[in-house]
């Protein structure tokens, strides 16, 4: 049997107080239950810890010995519940942050930059993903939450709108509408769009189609288009894209973004994550995207959905 925490509590007042009067005070506890719990640490132990008399209570050479290791003891007990509730409350940890390539450039910097601001002791561990990946991460647990266009999800994945970029045409240096202050989305019908396939990322491909279709055509699309060659394309003055407004100071050589005539498309970027056992930060992630991008609605409770699709 070892002894429990509150008897080396309760030494320890004894022994700093050299008094069960005072430390019965210190301690609130009753001196009589006190004395009571102070002899059968001594008897769990086999040891006498104190030498009592009419007058004073002195420390045994074992009792001395002792109140050095309870003092650890209980010191480590406190870090240890300081340490659970700051874990709890998202504070310190490991947070692992999936991210597409629409938040690379001015979002999770933004984000992660605050976050170290607000939690010094949370780590937070950043990971490019295509948007196609975002659920198998979070079911297969291997990343927390991850932030990505608005799409559709299966059950059990919960998600909230953080942000909302305005979306700009990107064409190349040479094209006739890059010397353009603005330009309307219908004049880009007869451009061949260079879009990433629908299967490597969803809500983006459905964000760009469904703001053509809203101005009135159907793009017409490079089924070849895939990462840097769809870039490299547009450089080369083979087609154009819609990307995020915050893509402006970060563009490949050779390819210009002009803003869209009003009414300008937006893009929702999502943070996405398990519904069940979500990890203690992110509610602390959520909380900074409300502070930083308030007027995107971000943050915003009545925004949540989990999704009750089967999966």
């Amino acid at each position: 049997m070892e002894p429990e925490l509150r008897q080396l509590r309760y030494f320890v007042a004894v022994a700093e107080r050299r008094s069960f009067t005072r430390a019965a005070e210190d301690v609130f506890v009753a001196q009589q239950a006190l004395s009571q719990q102070i002899k059968a640490l001594e008897e769990t132990l086999g040891v006498r810890l104190l030498d009592r008399t009419s007058r004073r209570v002195d420390l045994t050479p074992a009792g001395a010995a002792y109140l050095a290791d309870c003092k650890r003891l209980l010191s480590a007990a406190s870090r240890a519940a300081r340490h659970a509730r700051a874990v709890a409350a998202g504070e310190v940890g490991t947070l692992r942050v999936a991210y597409t390539v629409t938040a690379v450039y001015d979002t999770l910097p933004v984000l992660t930059a605050h976050l170290a601001r607000q939690a010094p002791g949370l780590r937070v561990q950043t990971r490019e993903i295509f948007a196609a990946d975002v659920c198998r991460m979070l079911r297969d647990e291997r990343c927390d939450i991850a932030l990505a266009p608005r799409t559709d999800h299966p059950k059990g994945i919960a998600r909230r709108t953080v942000r909302r970029e305005e979306l700009m045409a990107a064409v190349g240096d040479g094209h006739p509408l890059a010397d353009r202050p603005a330009v309307e989305l219908a004049g880009l019908r007869d451009e061949t769009f260079q879009l990433w396939p629908r299967e490597m990322a969803p809500g983006y491909y459905d964000a760009v189609v469904g703001a053509c279709r809203g101005a009135g055509f159907e793009p017409v699309l490079d089924e070849t288009a895939s990462g840097s060659n769809a870039w490299a394309q547009i450089a080369a003055g083979r087609g154009v894209n819609l990307v995020v407004a915050s893509l402006a100071h970060q563009l490949p050589r050779g390819i210009t973004l002009v803003p869209l005539a009003p009414p300008r498309p937006e893009l929702r970027l999502d943070a996405v994550w398990r519904a069940e056992h979500p990890h203690p930060a992110v509610p602390r992630l959520l909380d900074g995207c409300a502070e930083l991008w308030p007027a995107d609605g971000a943050g915003r409770a009545a925004d949540d959905d989990v999704s009750a699709r089967p999966a």
